[in-house]
Order: structure tokens, then C-alpha cells, then sequence
């Protein structure tokens, strides 16, 4: 029997995505019954071709709140469930008559996780999951004008077998351009932990790294800020210190990581980081073990500090690692011994 009502809504906010738009709504056929497009001031082919795809387009002045416009796209959906999604992404590898069968007939949670991959312009793949689809009558909302989330602090969710193929961050310069707004954004934002925390992202792929220290210490200091954003304040403020060399922030952030008594690779990282640099810092003046004649007695380990650089440049990304071939039967290695 024929659904009388929309089944899915995929909503999104658009502006100038006529190279984009095409393959994101000819994913969607078979998924979406309903496509609800909100335009904040396309001046290409955006607003004909989603229309040639049947879409309903309200045209509005952007308000500088990606939030507000998430909800006006939401407010006008009239499917049960609604699906966000970009037009830079695309749904990919997902079995969807399954999934349309589910979302029919199933008693699934209001809201519904979407595994994210974002592709990055030096070829590296990052899968996340989001909170994109959810039930129309749950009346969840976003907030916050930048990196908007929803208004939820505890909701029951479930994990849908939809994926989603984000192509945003594969161009260099339009990441760059892309995160110049996100910082203009959120300066303009009121100071407060999520403000800090959007400055801090924005402005460590800019290179900015002043901002990004000062965003990420107001953050890992606020009382306001949960656990989880002084954590990534304490990472992104570190990340920004190694790349600009800064080993006093680097150090402060380290410390400020300890102290949340949180276990992580990123703070591991780090923690290795500024170690490496200790130590390089300490050959610097104390001297290699190459440097006897120097020393009262000679060091317990074996210390080389062309061996400490090139280990940390394998650490920072300079380096890579070639591996050896392993040695034969009665071959022996030409490394010095340690002491």
C-alpha cells in the first residue's frame, strides 16, 4: 500500500552548491520521499536543480546561525522521520530498501546515529558517528550558530545502517575558505566554552595558532566547559604548540590533560611530543655520548641527537619510517651497541 505521508524528509541548508547538489540528491532516491531544502542566498543553478530533483525550497537571508536554519528545514518537513544532511555528502553503501523496511516497521529509538566518513585532501579517511536522523516527534532542535548541536543532554539512541560520504574537506581551498567563515562565526559568538571551542578548530587549520592557545586555555580554565571539551581544548591547544614550536603551551597543556585523569591517544601524543623535545633539549646542553671527553663519566644509555631529531620527526609526521629487511643468519647489525 502506497504511504500516504512521507516516510523520510532529508533536510538540508544550501548556498551555492551547484557542483555539489546533483550527486547528493541522486543518492537519496529510494531513501527520501520528501526532500526540504532551506537556500540562504544561492546565486548559481542551486535553487533549479534541486527543484528539478522536486524539492521544496523556502529562500532565506542568511542569519549567520547555521542553527536557526537547521530548524526552519526541520520545521518544514512533514515525514516521520527527518535525515540532516549536507550537500557536500552523499549517502553511500547503505542497503536502503533495508533501511526504509526498519524505519517502517520497527520500535527504534527517537533518534538514530549515521555513520559520517569525511574524506581529507591528503588521503586520509575519518569515520564518526552523528546524530542525523531522528523522529519528527521528538522535537529535538539544534542551538549554537556554528558547529550546531542538538538540544539534548540524555535521549535513547539507536545505530542506523545508513552512511554518509562527506566530500567538504577534500579540496584544500575550500576547506580553508570553509573554516575562515566558521572563525568569522564564531568570533561573533558570545565567549563561552562552545565559542572557544569552534574559534580553537577553525583557527588550528588556518594556522593561527595564538587563537587557537588562547581559545584552548580559556576553555581547558572555564568551570562552565564539561570534561570532554576541556579534554579537546587541552589537545587542540597542544597540537597548535608542537606545530608552532612552543613548548611552554605545550608543556601547560600536557599538564592541564593530566589533570582531567583522562587516558587517551591524543594526550599520550602529546605527552610523547614534549618528551622528545625535552630530551633533544637536554642533548643540546649536556651533550651526545659521542662526546665523552666532555662528560666526568659517560651516560648509562647511548645518546645521539641526530637519532633524537629524526625519531621525533617520525613522531611530528616529517619522517616515515623505512623499514629495514630483517637480517640473515650470521649478518649482524651495523647500529652502535648501548652502553
Amino acid at each position: 500500500m502506497a504511504r500516504t505521508t512521507p516516510l523520510l524528509s532529508a533536510c538540508m541548508i544550501v548556498r551555492n552548491e551547484e557542483a555539489n547538489l546533483p550527486r547528493c540528491l541522486a543518492s537519496l532516491r529510494g531513501l527520501a520521499d520528501e526532500l526540504v531544502i532551506v537556500d540562504t542566498g544561492s546565486t548559481d543553478r542551486t535553487v533549479e536543480i534541486a527543484e528539478s530533483f522536486g524539492a521544496r525550497v523556502l529562500r532565506e537571508t542568511w542569519r549567520n546561525d547555521f542553527a536557526f536554519h537547521r530548524n526552519q528545514s526541520l520545521d518544514l518537513a512533514t515525514g516521520r522521520w527527518c535525515l540532516v544532511i549536507d550537500a557536500d555528502e552523499e549517502v553511500t553503501d547503505t542497503a536502503v530498501q533495508e533501511t526504509v523496511w526498519h524505519l517502517e516497521r520497527d520500535e527504534l529509538p527517537p533518534l538514530m546515529m549515521v555513520r559520517v566518513i569525511m574524506d581529507y585532501p591528503d588521503g586520509k579517511r575519518v569515520a564518526m558517528l552523528a546524530p542525523r536522523l531522528m523522529q519528527a516527534d521528538a522535537n529535538v532542535r539544534y542551538v549554537h550558530a556554528i558547529h550546531e548541536q542538538l538540544n539534548i543532554s540524555d535521549m535513547m539512541a539507536g545505530l542506523s545502517n545508513i552512511r554518509l560520504l562527506h566530500h567538504g574537506y577534500c579540496s584544500p581551498a575550500a576547506l580553508t575558505a570553509k573554516e575562515r567563515r566558521n572563525l568569522a562565526v564564531a568570533e561573533a559568538m558570545p565567549d563561552g566554552p562552545h565559542a572557544w571551542h569552534c574559534r580553537a578548530r577553525s583557527a588550528l587549520t588556518l594556522g593561527e595558532w595564538d587563537k587557537v592557545v588562547a581559545s584552548c586555555r580559556d576553555l581547558v580554565r572555564s568551570v562552565d566547559a564539561s570534561v570532554v571539551l576541556r579534554l579537546e581544548g587541552c589537545v587542540l591547544g597542544g597540537m597548535a604548540a608542537c606545530l608552532a614550536e612552543r613548548d611552554e603551551d605545550l608543556a601547560y597543556m600536557v599538564e592541564a590533560g593530566r589533570s582531567l585523569g583522562e587516558d587517551t591517544p591524543d594526550l599520550r601524543y602529546l605527552e610523547l611530543v614534549h618528551a622528545a623535545r625535552r630530551y633533544k633539549a637536554c642533548l643540546a646542553e649536556q651533550g651526545d655520548s659521542t662526546d665523552s671527553p666532555t662528560f666526568l663519566r659517560p651516560w648509562s644509555f647511548w645518546h645521539d641527537s641526530r637519532l633524537a631529531s629524526a625519531v621525533l620527526e617520525v613522531i611530528l609526521g616529517k619522517r616515515k619510517v623505512v623499514e629495514r629487511p630483517a637480517l640473515s643468519e650470521g649478518e649482524t647489525s651495523s647500529l652502535p651497541a648501548g652502553r
